[in-house]
């Protein structure tokens, strides 16, 4: 086994120190609930989790059930008092904005409180932001190029066309998505770190990267939808979180454009807090699809972020493809267990593995750059 490097162990000790900042929440929480919330069980039982999770450095299945059920018993209330505690003990930073992929020619602080009031009014906010093409380009060849070695060309060609004998949905591994230094830096600018410190409360913590491509290949029933999360849903794997998704491809409404009904991060029908997928005739039947539903459509490099504990899907393209990246911005790691591969900078001493050193590079690099606390799912 390979001796950690004297800057890996301060990179490793410093991602600890990080966590332990959330013991100053966990300790107001477990003296002041009563007066953040109504009394209730198992708001009470999921401080006694988040404490676990402090000591530990990661949370079990049983602790992830609990902060879902907690989610929806408290109709949100609950997981915005975890986030405003832990955000009142945690310094927020002072993001560069000058240095944005953006471009000079915005009052970026206006547009950063702008987006932010949107976010928490309609838990969406479409930035009318673009990527620059050269990075949207580069992060999908090198997507595609992954696809086509783990499917084979003809399966992906038939995917690629929607046609029979292809695949309705093509989702990223994690671990060799994680060495792409793309999607790292369009996390990383500094405008849309800012958008999400403000709504989260906390310098954000990168998470959970992921790319699709969703295909018009025809689908039979609504089990299919459901296991490709195009029917409506709320995500909860963190106590509070905004992802960001950037559009590889152009997407019009015959693409499949990611839809969210606006608000439903705040309020909803009483039976669609239910866990679950719910179809378009049961939210339509609850009074909570017809004049909120909003579908995001746009050009190859389009950004926006959704608070996606609201509810939303991704449509089922009609005769187009969607190449779509997401990153999940989070203000703590408690929730669903992290997985050992996760820990890319203590596992490169001990593998040979090209993709894990590769992605321990790029950990070094943003942690250097942007933060401890940004890439402590990854330390």
């Amino acid at each position: 086994m390979a001796e950690l490097s004297g800057s890996d162990r301060i990179l490793i000790e410093a991602g600890h120190s990080s966590l332990q900042l959330e013991q100053l929440a966990v300790n107001d929480l477990s003296l002041n609930l009563g007066e953040y919330l109504e009394p209730s069980w198992t708001a009470r039982k999921l401080v006694d989790a988040y404490r676990d999770y402090v000591a530990a450095g990661n949370s079990n299945r049983d602790q992830f059930q609990l902060m879902r059920r907690v989610f929806t018993e408290t109709r949100g209330k609950c997981n915005r008092v975890f986030a405003d505690v832990l955000s009142s003990h945690v310094k927020g930073y002072k993001y560069d904005c000058a240095k944005t992929m953006f471009g000079p020619n915005k009052d970026w602080d206006a547009f950063i409180r702008r987006s932010t009031a949107t976010l928490e009014r309609d838990g969406y906010v479409n930035t009318k932001l673009n990527v620059p093409p050269r990075l949207v380009e580069a992060l999908a060849s090198k997507v595609l190029a992954k696809f086509e070695a783990a499917h084979g060309s003809d399966k992906l060609k038939l995917t690629l066309k929607g046609s029979s004998g292809g695949l309705p949905q093509i989702k990223s591994s994690s671990v060799w998505l994680s060495t792409f230094d793309e999607l790292y830096q369009i996390a990383a600018d500094p405008v849309l770190l800012s958008i999400a410190q403000s709504y989260l409360g906390v310098p954000p913590i990168f998470n959970t990267p992921v790319v699709l491509l969703n295909s018009c290949v025809p689908l039979t029933d609504e089990r299919e939808l459901a296991g490709l999360a195009q029917l409506y849903h709320h995500d909860m794997d963190r106590l509070r979180f905004v992802k960001l998704f950037v559009y590889l491809t152009d997407v019009d409404e015959s693409a499949g454009p990611h839809a969210v009904i606006r608000g439903t991060h705040r309020r909803r029908p009483e039976k669609l807090w239910e866990d679950g997928r719910h179809s378009d005739d049961a939210v339509l039947q609850a009074g909570g699809l017809e004049k909120d539903e909003v579908k995001i459509t746009g050009k190859a490099g389009t950004v926006f972020l959704v608070d996606t504990s609201a509810l939303h899907k991704g449509m089922h393209p009609r005769s187009k493809v969607r190449l779509m990246a997401q990153v999940q911005y989070v203000s703590t790691l408690f929730g669903k267990p992290l997985a050992s591969v996760d820990h890319k900078v203590a596992q490169s001493r001990t593998t040979t593995n090209q993709d894990i050193i590769d992605s321990a590079e790029l950990v070094r690099k943003y942690a250097g750059s942007i933060g401890v606390r940004f890439m402590q799912n990854y330390i």
